[in-house]
C-alpha cells in the first residue's frame, strides 16, 4: 500500500480553500475542527485520518482519490456552493448534508440494477 504524502495533500486542500475563497476558520467551523489543525493539516506537519479525508473530499467536492493522488481541475460551481453552504444556519447545512448523502445513496444504488 502506498504512503499518504500529507505535504501534496495539504497543498491540495489549501490550494482548493483559497479557490472557493473560504478561510481557515471557516473550513475549521465547517469540518468541527480547530483553526490550528487547518494550518498544520495544510502544512502537511499534521496527518489527516481517513473521516477527516472523507470530510474534506464533501466540502470541497473532490473525490479521496483525486485528493491522494493527483490533481483536481475546480469547477466554478464548487466556489458558489461552497460560499452559499457557509452562509447557512447549522440546522440547514445538516438538512443539505442529509439530502447530499441520500441522493449519493440512491445513485449508488441504480449503478448496482
Amino acid at each position: 500500500m502506498q504512503e499518504l504524502n500529507y505535504k501534496k495533500i495539504g497543498e491540495r486542500l489549501r490550494k482548493l480553500r483559497k479557490y472557493m475563497g473560504l478561510t481557515q476558520e471557516q473550513v475549521a467551523s465547517i469540518l468541527n475542527l480547530g483553526r490550528d489543525a487547518i494550518l498544520r493539516i495544510e502544512k502537511g506537519d499534521r496527518k489527516i485520518d481517513l473521516q477527516e479525508l472523507i470530510n474534506f473530499s464533501k466540502l470541497y467536492n473532490i473525490s479521496l482519490d483525486e485528493l491522494t493522488t493527483e490533481e483536481h481541475i475546480i469547477n466554478k460551481n464548487n466556489i458558489a456552493f461552497a460560499r452559499g453552504f457557509n452562509e447557512l444556519s447549522e440546522k440547514d447545512k445538516k438538512e443539505i448534508i442529509n439530502l447530499i448523502e441520500y441522493k449519493n445513496i440512491l445513485k449508488s444504488q441504480n449503478k448496482e440494477n
